[in-house]
């Protein structure tokens, strides 16, 4: 095309087109002065130095220097020619290129529109006769024609040339690009061309401008794969593509976070039933390009996969990625067997929302997941239930969120000794991914309990008459240590039954770990029980436990006002009137 003509169109495009409006489209950008500023999409930062000008219509980064207009942002971000730069922006802004300037068509806008060819077909192919029983299964997953139409869902007929057919009578022969656009598959031995998806429900899968780039399909009946994706083509990649995301990215950002799925029933269920921030993943673990383009939105994410195995797996895999991407990262627990549809349609949406607004933190969740399987009695399972969390922990890229974990690890997994916090504190520090044998060894040798606890249980365990008078008086909240808690339940329970209450019957009714702790307490020289020096011990740990509730209520006091300031303020008040009547000093 001359000079002047090409000329005239680029500064046509240039001044219709909004810098401002396309880079928000790929980067989160906060109002800085007159400018807008944010992560450089094109090297990894954790401070912005990104900046957009609207003014001057003009990007810049002051960490790797890359800079220039609204042209050269998208021919960067989206790896485009110059000439295909400029169509897209055309297009965009509903501006005519005269035909004379009209540049060649790429063979990824090629394969994008023999994509909406095929998409056309397979949405009429549903609503003829023959996609009866798509119709069906879709209906029994709850998808009314009107979410069908929304989705543009379709059906791949069955035999094996239903679309090449028809993609040759409407293009002329378009055998050469639907095999690059992976909606055709070649038998090598003969040569011969075939549809790729057969007897299947479709779903396109559309990217952030809306262009089709390619199809999932779920197989009807038995067939395998249950799910099969479009192959890598000019216009698709499975690992830089998210299912849903041009219909989720409003409701993304306006909740501060996306809820990640694994499946495209899952996405559409949610998002039908008004649970509109969810992307799914196309079949693939959660890659480099998916953090990139979920980060032109949130860096806050809920992760719910499918409780079996499989889908715990790919959880995990996935919330490494974002973990050491930077991300937030919770976790919603469904029931056995109910994924997200499913569990939408059985339970409803607000119930589901309830669960979504319950997600734990990852760590956390991982970190009580382990307390269940792992038995955290003694020091063995302690350290193996540390060195389970810690290396998805050492993934968090951010220090202060590392730090914050260290008193839930602790409250969690039941650790007290002061060595140990240090350890851990020094493992999280720097990003160790276990702890080392000075823990392991403070864990061995922590004490069964304080010796008050320790004068109680013997108390308990020695004299049937005393054990009579101090059973009654006895609460569970005032027992610190886990073991003697477990002991004391066991002389109760015993008691209650009328049975024999002797160290050796106890020992056989409580676990490993509080097993040693009673040994050790009954191998130590000690006076004998009395009644007064059991409730002496009862009044101090009462007294400790006490204490401890007033600290924090000290810390809640600081940052409270109003009512709730009053009210934290009389219950100190009646705490620290219990602490005095049972003989302590109030704090």
């Amino acid at each position: 095309m001359g000079t002047a003509n090409r000329s005239d169109s680029v500064e046509l495009v240039r001044a219709a087109a909004d810098l401002f409006e396309v880079v928000s489209e790929y980067v989160a950008l906060k109002k800085s002065g007159a400018r807008w500023r944010g992560l450089c999409p094109f090297h990894q930062e954790k401070t912005p130095s990104f900046y957009v000008d609207p003014d001057k219509q003009l990007y810049y980064c002051f960490g790797c220097s890359s800079g220039g207009d609204v042209f050269k942002f998208l021919m960067l971000y989206e790896k485009l020619e110059f000439p295909e730069a400029l169509r897209s922006l055309a297009s965009r802004y509903n501006v005519t290129l005269p035909e004379a300037t009209r540049p060649e068509v790429s063979e990824k806008q090629r394969v994008v529109g023999l994509n909406r060819q095929a998409m056309g077909f397979f949405h009429d192919q549903l609503l003829r006769p023959s996609g009866e029983r798509a119709r069906r299964y879709l209906a029994s997953r709850g998808i009314r024609r009107e979410v069908a139409e929304r989705f543009v869902l379709g059906y791949a007929p069955e035999g094996w040339t239903a679309l090449k057919d028809h993609l040759g009578r409407a293009a002329g022969g378009a055998e050469t690009l639907a095999l690059a656009a992976g909606l055709l598959a070649k038998k090598e031995e003969t040569g011969r061309t075939y549809d790729r998806f057969r007897d299947r429900v479709i779903f396109p899968i559309v990217n952030l401008t809306e262009d089709v780039i390619g199809f999932g399909g779920r197989v009807l009946g038995e067939g395998e794969p249950k799910y099969l994706n479009s192959p890598d083509s000019p216009a698709f990649n499975k690992g830089e593509n998210l299912y849903a995301l041009p219909f989720a990215k409003d409701a993304i950002r306006k909740s501060g976070f996306a809820i990640l799925v694994e499946g495209y029933m899952d996405a559409i269920a949610l998002q039908t039933a008004g649970v509109e921030q969810v992307v799914a993943t196309l079949g693939t673990g959660f890659t480099p390009g998916h953090v990139r383009l979920l980060k032109r939105f949130t860096e806050s994410v809920v992760v719910n996969f499918d409780p079996d195995v499989a889908g715990r797996q790919a959880a995990r895999r996935s919330i490494e990625t974002l973990l050491e991407n930077g991300f937030e990262v919770k976790v919603v627990a469904l029931p056995p067997g109910k994924d997200p549809d499913r569990y939408v349609r059985d339970e409803g949406v607000e119930r589901y929302r309830e669960r979504v607004n319950g997600a734990l933190p990852y760590v956390e969740y991982l970190t009580r997941e382990v307390a269940g399987r792992v038995d955290l009695g003694g020091a063995q399972g302690k350290v193996k239930a540390l060195n389970e969390v810690l290396p998805f922990l050492a993934r968090m890229d951010n220090p202060v969120r590392r730090a914050a974990q260290v008193e839930m690890l602790a409250s969690v997994l039941g650790i007290e000794d002061r060595l140990v916090l240090q350890e851990l504190k020094e493992a999280v520090r720097d990003r160790r991914k276990e702890v080392g044998g000075r823990a392991a060894s403070a864990l061995r040798a922590q004490k069964p309990g304080s010796e008050s606890e320790a004068v109680l249980v013997r108390a308990l365990l020695d004299d049937g008459a005393v054990r009579s008078a101090l059973l009654p008086e006895v609460e569970d909240a005032d027992l610190a240590s886990t073991r003697v808690l477990e002991i004391v339940r066991a002389v109760r329970r015993l008691s209650d039954a009328g049975e024999d209450v002797t160290y050796p019957r106890v020992a056989s009714e409580v676990g490993d770990a509080a097993r040693e702790a009673l040994q050790s307490i009954a191998a130590a020289a000690h006076p004998p029980a009395t009644v007064e020096g059991g409730r002496g011990c009862l009044r101090t740990l009462r007294a400790e436990r006490l204490r401890q509730e007033t600290k924090e209520l000290t810390k809640r006091i600081i940052k409270a006002s109003g009512e709730e300031y009053s009210a934290l303020a009389l219950r100190k008040l009646a705490l620290q009137k219990q602490i005095e009547a049972l003989g302590g000093v109030s704090v």
